[in-house]
């Protein structure tokens, strides 16, 4: 922690502070909000292997609640990720793309998990990437949180079937059913979901344990 005025003790160190304070030091500062610190964090450890803007930027998505990420620039492996989200892994995607700076982006998506599966290709469409779904048939590393990035890293290295165009897509009532009887399983028979609760699920808008803590499950 330094005060506003102390000069930096290494001048050729990375460090982190408001854009305020980097405009004004200058050197290798790394501007952040506090609302986004780790955020950033992330992204500088992430992007500072490959300082120099990359021909392609690939990113390879592993479908789900929670989605599995690889990164690669120009085929070198830059890191893995399992999100807390859908909307984590697009603005991940967003400000790598705004900090690498790549000639062109490619979205790898794996097949699987439909409903996650296309709210990942609509939304990378929509900002402009070039978008392949990949048969993710031999990709899966197991059910653990951390086999999601394990996977994710697979299905980037595998060339798919490209998408031009955003998908519709509405989950049926026997799906929204089936995600029903799956939360009256989960709370053991405590309590089910509404509709509306399991259409959010579908639409990966949630997880099922967030839509069963909202309903007011307590798994404690």
């Amino acid at each position: 922690m330094l005060a506003t005025e102390e000069p930096l003790p290494d001048p050729s160190a990375w460090w982190f502070g408001t854009p305020e304070e980097v405009t004004h030091r200058g050197g290798r500062g790394v501007g952040v909000r506090p609302e986004d610190v780790d955020e950033h964090i992330a992204l500088w450890a992430v992007t500072r292997h490959h300082p120099s803007s990359p021909n392609q930027l690939v990113f390879g998505l592993d479908p789900g609640p929670r989605p599995g990420c690889a990164f690669f620039a120009d085929g070198v492996l830059l890191g893995q990720h399992t999100a807390d989200s859908l909307e984590d892994t697009l603005n991940l995607m967003i400000r790598m793309v705004e900090w690498m700076a790549p000639l062109t982006v490619l979205v790898r998506v794996g097949h699987g998990s439909p409903a996650h599966r296309d709210q990942l290709i609509n939304e990378a469409i929509a900002a402009g990437y070039h978008v392949e779904e990949v048969n993710e048939y031999r990709t899966s590393a197991g059910g653990s949180r951390h086999a999601h990035g394990s996977s994710a890293v697979k299905i980037a290295m595998l060339a798919g079937k490209p998408v031009h165009e955003q998908r519709q897509h509405a989950p049926s009532l026997g799906e929204l059913r089936n995600l029903q009887r799956i939360s009256r399983q989960r709370s053991k028979g405590r309590l089910t979901i509404s509709l509306q609760a399991a259409r959010a699920v579908s639409e990966g808008r949630c997880t099922l344990e967030e839509a069963l803590e909202d309903a007011g499950y307590d798994s404690s």
